[in-house]
């Protein structure tokens, strides 16, 4: 369903912001810097459940911060944000001023009681400094998001598929695997920042994740183990994989079936010998600095939002 917010916003509101924090900011008394951040992100998301489609859905995110140095005697920062909805686009440049106000007060007053500590506490009080940024080349630039597949052009509905096939496939990876929850996710960010110095950066970025939970019991225990994939790319990482200097990993569907063949092979005693394992997400784990040695464990913290009462139970709503 339309929701009225889209990246491209961002092109549309650029004058507006830039106007405000290189105008308007200006005009403030004892103001000393000023910028304001906005950002708008479009996902898409799947999740499955023991081979069951489990959720599905695309949303936005659109918020904005400000930052402000600002003081008489002294210089302060002050800070405010907020999250924004569809309809608060035609009071838009209103908000961000009344936004900017609030952080330039903040500010001011945050100044103020430091000026008074300084004054009132002698050479401790020496400690205290005026708040400065470290002085950078003022830019103007966009920077574009890299992927192959737009996340905004993935099908909701092959989202889904996707993930759900990938659930199944982990279900009878092994007779010891008695539950498993697998989800997707694939969203374009755009932020602006725009400074009081004439900086103007205009930044997109991708991000595609998978994850994989799986619960497998055997005869004396049961065992849980979940990882996550992703990258600052689009939806081509989950099918074809990535490898890069700085990062490796296969393509989604056998990296949930590596982490089902590990929680099935964690129930077990090793028995020693055999041939290599396949491709494992721990197999990529880099001996530790300090001792030489490679972290063994297989178990892996219960992700946020899960049930602590049962193994195996679904997330938490």
């Amino acid at each position: 369903m339309p929701h009225g917010i889209e990246t491209r916003l961002i092109e549309d509101i650029t004058p507006m912001v830039r106007d405000l924090v290189t105008g308007y900011a200006r005009s403030l008394a004892d103001l000393r810097y000023a910028d304001v951040r906005v950002e708008v992100s479009e996902g898409k998301f799947a999740g499955a459940e023991n081979g069951e489609a489990k959720s599905s859905g695309d949303d936005y995110a659109f918020a904005f911060g400000i930052r402000v140095l600002a003081g008489a005697r002294m210089s302060a920062p002050g800070y405010f944000g907020r999250g924004l909805g569809a309809a608060d686009l035609p009071d838009l440049a209103r908000l961000l001023r009344e936004g900017l106000q609030a952080a330039y007060r903040r500010a001011m007053a945050n100044a103020e009681m430091k000026a008074q500590v300084k004054g009132k506490f002698g050479s401790l009080g020496d400690a205290l400094e005026d708040t400065r940024l470290h002085p950078i080349p003022v830019r103007q630039e966009i920077v574009p998001a890299v992927f192959e597949v737009d996340p905004r052009a993935v099908a909701l509905d092959e989202m889904v598929r996707f993930t759900t096939d990938v659930s199944r496939q982990v279900a009878v990876a092994d007779s010891v695997v008695s539950y498993n929850y697998v989800s997707t996710l694939t969203q374009l960010s755009r932020e602006l920042f725009a400074s009081s110095e004439g900086a103007l950066i205009d930044q997109s970025f991708a991000l595609t994740q998978g994850m994989a939970y799986v619960v497998a019991t055997g005869p004396d225990n049961s065992q849980e183990i979940y990882d996550v994939l992703g990258h600052q790319r689009g939806w081509e990482i989950l099918t074809r994989g990535v490898s890069e200097p700085l990062i490796e990993f296969p393509p989604f569907p056998e990296f949930a079936l590596a982490i089902a063949r590990d929680a099935a092979a964690s129930t077990t005693p090793s028995s020693g010998g055999g041939s290599p394992r396949p491709w494992s997400p721990r197999s990529r784990i880099p001996p530790c600095p300090a001792t030489g040695t490679t972290p063994t464990t297989t178990r892996a913290p219960r992700p946020a939002g899960w049930s602590t009462s049962t193994a195996g139970s679904s997330p938490a709503s």
